[in-house]
């Protein structure tokens, strides 16, 4: 059976540590909406021009040294653009550019680390996440993220360290649950990790991906019908969840309801909704009202 690793979304807005000449604050403020409408095309573009109000040329290869620190906000929020259309080597070399303009830019390194996350580039993770954690030792988003790099790494203990430490910061962590009932389940502690999603659930009933994880340990423990009734839920709030569709025709398999399992086979074959990991993110950077 398969597994999801979850990494809960963050939305709110941070405010821009300095404030930007005219030209570019306006460039900036404009490119924060487009993202926010989904345009990040749109949001990138305006980016580049607000870059471009501090250098007077957009593709100048030095400009970087002659930006005041401020501009960082700009290039993260440009990363955080390049990040979500999956541009993962432009969204690094735009949050390096923020890391050196603004070495305390604590949610850049956050940010660079989930880049890296999806890379699979698990130690360059691990070391961004330990970076904000020197700057900020309460963050339960780097705790969290820290915590899922070194589950990938095979670091269970590591990963559960990091888990308990975020949910004692905030015990309404869906996410935290959820690694954390995955490593139960790696290290057959079968209950605690049924435990763990039950909390996760309670916080938050939607979690498709969490009654899928649920159904896998219910069904590792005999508990097929209990397992098809996870699954299934999984399905009703994601009904392109490919994955769930699998493990349930491999449940109603192993009831001998070779019916069903073809049909639900097939059903996973169709659709290929991606798995996207819901993830602690940091915010986009806010310009000052």
């Amino acid at each position: 059976m398969k597994f999801i690793i979850i990494i809960a979304i963050s939305a709110i807005l941070i405010n821009q540590a300095q404030a930007q000449s005219p030209a570019a604050e306006e460039y900036f403020k404009r490119g924060v909406a487009r993202y926010q409408q989904g345009d990040f095309e749109g949001a990138i573009k305006d980016y580049d021009r607000a870059i471009a109000a501090h250098t007077g040329v957009i593709s100048k290869p030095d400009a970087i040294k002659i930006l005041e620190p401020g501009t960082a906000s700009i290039y993260y929020n440009r990363g955080v653009a390049r990040f979500d259309l999956m541009d993962w080597d432009g969204a690094i070399a735009d949050l390096n550019e923020a890391i050196t303009l603004n070495p305390r830019f604590v949610m850049a390194y956050i940010k660079r680390g989930n880049t890296r996350l999806n890379k699979a580039e698990w130690d360059e993770a691990v070391a961004d996440f330990t970076q904000a954690l020197r700057l900020v030792p309460d963050s339960e988003m780097a705790l969290v993220n820290r915590g899922l790099a070194q589950q990938n790494k095979g670091e269970l203990e590591l990963a559960l360290r990091d888990y308990d430490q975020a949910l004692k910061l905030n015990p309404q962590l869906a996410v935290a649950y959820n690694n954390r009932g995955g490593i139960k389940h790696d290290l057959k502690d079968f209950k605690g990790a049924l435990e763990d999603y039950d909390q996760a659930l309670k916080i938050d009933p939607k979690l498709a991906m969490v009654w899928n994880n649920r159904g896998v340990t219910h069904r590792t423990m005999g508990e097929i019908k209990q397992a098809i009734a996870d699954y299934s839920k999984a399905i009703e709030l994601r009904p392109g969840f490919g994955l769930a569709y699998f493990n349930r025709s491999m449940a109603w398999k192993a009831l001998k309801n070779y019916e069903k399992a073809r049909q639900d086979f097939e059903q996973s074959q169709r659709w290929q909704d991606p798995i996207e990991p819901m993830r602690l993110e940091p915010p986009v950077a806010k310009p000052e009202q």
